[in-house]
Protein backbone atom coordinates (compact mmCIF):
# COMPACT_ATOMS: atom_id res chain seq x y z
CA UNK A 1 0.00 0.00 0.00
CA UNK A 2 1.28 3.66 -0.64
CA UNK A 3 2.23 6.08 2.40
CA UNK A 4 2.00 8.99 2.60
CA UNK A 5 3.66 11.07 5.54
CA UNK A 6 3.04 13.98 7.29
CA UNK A 7 4.12 16.68 9.90
CA UNK A 8 2.31 16.49 12.49
CA UNK A 9 -0.49 13.99 14.42
CA UNK A 10 -4.14 13.55 13.84
CA UNK A 11 -6.59 16.31 13.95
CA UNK A 12 -3.40 18.61 12.74
CA UNK A 13 -4.10 20.72 9.50
CA UNK A 14 -1.55 18.74 7.89
CA UNK A 15 -3.46 15.28 8.79
CA UNK A 16 -6.29 16.83 6.81
CA UNK A 17 -4.62 18.12 4.44
CA UNK A 18 -2.51 14.68 3.63
CA UNK A 19 -6.00 12.92 2.83
CA UNK A 20 -6.98 16.15 0.78
CA UNK A 21 -3.87 16.18 -0.98
CA UNK A 22 -2.99 12.34 -1.80
CA UNK A 23 -6.67 12.31 -3.59
CA UNK A 24 -5.54 15.49 -5.76
CA UNK A 25 -3.06 13.26 -6.78
CA UNK A 26 -5.48 10.15 -7.61
CA UNK A 27 -4.33 8.39 -4.13
CA UNK A 28 -7.53 6.80 -3.18
CA UNK A 29 -5.95 4.15 -1.49
CA UNK A 30 -3.31 4.71 0.64
CA UNK A 31 -2.13 4.79 4.53
CA UNK A 32 -1.33 8.66 6.31
CA UNK A 33 1.17 8.36 8.40
CA UNK A 34 1.87 10.79 11.45
CA UNK A 35 5.57 11.68 11.51
CA UNK A 36 5.88 14.98 13.88
CA UNK A 37 7.69 16.94 11.92
CA UNK A 38 9.11 18.33 8.32
CA UNK A 39 12.36 16.56 9.10
CA UNK A 40 10.79 13.26 10.28
CA UNK A 41 8.74 13.52 6.58
CA UNK A 42 11.82 14.27 4.79
CA UNK A 43 13.81 11.49 6.78
CA UNK A 44 11.22 8.71 6.22
CA UNK A 45 11.30 10.06 2.37
CA UNK A 46 14.90 9.79 1.95
CA UNK A 47 14.85 6.38 3.48
CA UNK A 48 11.51 4.82 2.02
CA UNK A 49 9.28 4.33 4.78
CA UNK A 50 7.43 6.28 2.85
CA UNK A 51 6.42 6.97 -0.83
CA UNK A 52 5.03 10.76 -0.36
CA UNK A 53 5.31 13.40 1.86
CA UNK A 54 2.98 16.22 2.82
CA UNK A 55 4.12 19.85 4.28
CA UNK A 56 3.24 22.88 5.44
CA UNK A 57 5.09 25.30 2.98
CA UNK A 58 4.35 29.01 3.73
CA UNK A 59 1.15 31.08 5.64
CA UNK A 60 -0.41 34.23 4.17
CA UNK A 61 1.04 35.84 7.31
CA UNK A 62 3.66 34.83 9.51
CA UNK A 63 6.13 33.89 6.29
CA UNK A 64 7.96 30.76 5.46
CA UNK A 65 7.25 27.62 7.45
CA UNK A 66 11.25 27.20 8.38
CA UNK A 67 11.35 24.09 9.74
CA UNK A 68 10.17 22.44 6.15
CA UNK A 69 12.46 24.79 4.59
CA UNK A 70 15.42 23.39 6.70
CA UNK A 71 14.18 19.63 6.26
CA UNK A 72 14.10 20.11 2.35
CA UNK A 73 17.62 21.89 1.56
CA UNK A 74 19.83 20.05 -0.66
CA UNK A 75 17.77 16.64 -0.72
CA UNK A 76 16.48 15.23 -3.98
CA UNK A 77 12.66 15.85 -3.39
CA UNK A 78 10.27 17.52 -5.46
CA UNK A 79 6.62 18.94 -5.42
CA UNK A 80 4.20 17.14 -7.16
CA UNK A 81 1.18 19.58 -5.79
CA UNK A 82 0.25 22.92 -3.67
CA UNK A 83 -2.51 23.96 -2.31
CA UNK A 84 -3.80 26.83 0.06
CA UNK A 85 -6.33 26.34 2.60
CA UNK A 86 -7.87 28.48 4.80
CA UNK A 87 -6.53 28.18 9.20
CA UNK A 88 -8.41 28.45 12.00
CA UNK A 89 -7.12 28.56 15.74
CA UNK A 90 -9.04 27.97 18.87
CA UNK A 91 -7.89 28.47 22.46
CA UNK A 92 -8.61 25.25 24.80
CA UNK A 93 -8.53 24.86 28.65
CA UNK A 94 -8.26 21.69 30.47
CA UNK A 95 -10.80 22.70 32.28
CA UNK A 96 -13.40 25.78 32.52
CA UNK A 97 -11.68 27.84 34.90
CA UNK A 98 -8.35 27.42 34.38
CA UNK A 99 -6.01 30.63 34.92
CA UNK A 100 -3.77 30.73 31.91
CA UNK A 101 0.13 31.64 32.37
CA UNK A 102 1.01 29.32 28.75
CA UNK A 103 0.05 29.20 25.67
CA UNK A 104 1.33 26.12 23.53
CA UNK A 105 1.12 25.46 20.37
CA UNK A 106 3.43 25.13 17.11
CA UNK A 107 5.13 28.22 16.29
CA UNK A 108 3.37 29.10 13.51
CA UNK A 109 0.01 28.94 15.53
CA UNK A 110 1.39 30.76 17.99
CA UNK A 111 2.92 33.45 15.32
CA UNK A 112 -0.55 33.89 13.00
CA UNK A 113 -2.69 34.21 16.21
CA UNK A 114 -0.21 36.47 18.44
CA UNK A 115 -1.99 39.28 18.58
CA UNK A 116 -5.37 38.20 19.37
CA UNK A 117 -3.52 35.89 22.22
CA UNK A 118 -1.54 38.67 23.99
CA UNK A 119 -5.28 40.48 24.22
CA UNK A 120 -6.89 37.55 25.38
CA UNK A 121 -4.11 36.35 28.04
CA UNK A 122 -1.89 39.70 28.23
CA UNK A 123 0.33 37.65 30.82
CA UNK A 124 0.70 34.31 29.44
CA UNK A 125 3.82 33.22 27.77
CA UNK A 126 4.29 31.22 24.43
CA UNK A 127 5.66 27.83 24.44
CA UNK A 128 6.07 25.76 20.98
CA UNK A 129 5.34 22.01 20.73
CA UNK A 130 5.52 19.89 17.61
CA UNK A 131 2.04 20.44 16.58
CA UNK A 132 -1.16 22.23 17.57
CA UNK A 133 -2.91 18.77 17.66
CA UNK A 134 -0.06 17.64 19.93
CA UNK A 135 -0.56 20.42 22.06
CA UNK A 136 -4.38 19.67 22.69
CA UNK A 137 -3.11 15.94 23.34
CA UNK A 138 -0.28 16.92 25.91
CA UNK A 139 -3.17 19.21 27.95
CA UNK A 140 -5.61 16.19 27.68
CA UNK A 141 -3.26 13.58 29.02
CA UNK A 142 -1.74 16.00 31.70
CA UNK A 143 1.51 16.16 30.51
CA UNK A 144 1.12 19.83 30.09
CA UNK A 145 -0.16 21.39 33.86
CA UNK A 146 -3.73 22.97 33.94
CA UNK A 147 -2.26 26.48 33.75
CA UNK A 148 -1.75 25.79 30.17
CA UNK A 149 -3.50 26.12 27.49
CA UNK A 150 -3.84 24.45 23.89
CA UNK A 151 -3.88 26.58 20.44
CA UNK A 152 -5.12 24.00 17.99
CA UNK A 153 -7.97 23.00 15.56
CA UNK A 154 -11.38 22.98 17.02
CA UNK A 155 -11.73 19.02 16.36
CA UNK A 156 -8.34 18.54 18.00
CA UNK A 157 -9.17 20.03 21.26
CA UNK A 158 -12.74 18.25 21.17
CA UNK A 159 -11.43 14.69 20.60
CA UNK A 160 -9.55 15.46 23.66
CA UNK A 161 -12.33 16.80 25.76
CA UNK A 162 -11.12 19.63 26.48
CA UNK A 163 -13.03 23.24 27.12
CA UNK A 164 -13.09 25.53 24.26
CA UNK A 165 -12.64 28.99 25.65
CA UNK A 166 -12.27 31.15 22.03
CA UNK A 167 -12.32 29.91 18.82
CA UNK A 168 -10.79 31.63 15.36
CA UNK A 169 -7.98 33.56 17.51
CA UNK A 170 -5.76 33.90 14.12
CA UNK A 171 -5.02 37.54 13.60
CA UNK A 172 -6.34 37.88 10.09
CA UNK A 173 -9.47 35.95 9.31
CA UNK A 174 -8.07 35.23 5.82
CA UNK A 175 -5.15 33.17 7.18
CA UNK A 176 -4.13 30.82 4.83
CA UNK A 177 -1.57 28.30 4.46
CA UNK A 178 0.11 26.69 1.53
CA UNK A 179 0.51 22.33 1.68
CA UNK A 180 3.09 20.54 -0.99
CA UNK A 181 2.85 17.08 -1.33
CA UNK A 182 5.82 15.86 -1.89
CA UNK A 183 8.26 12.94 -3.49
CA UNK A 184 11.34 11.53 -3.75
CA UNK A 185 13.19 12.47 -7.45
Amino acid sequence: MIRVGYMGIPFSNSAEMSERLAKAIGLEECEHVALMSAAGVVSALMDGSIDYGVLAVCNRFAGPVMETREALEGKPIESIRMEWTHIHHCVFLKHKDAKVTKLVSHIQALLQSKDNLHRLYPNAEFSECEDTAYAAEMLADGTLSDDCAAVCRRDAGEHYGLYLAHENVEDNKENMTQFSIIRRV
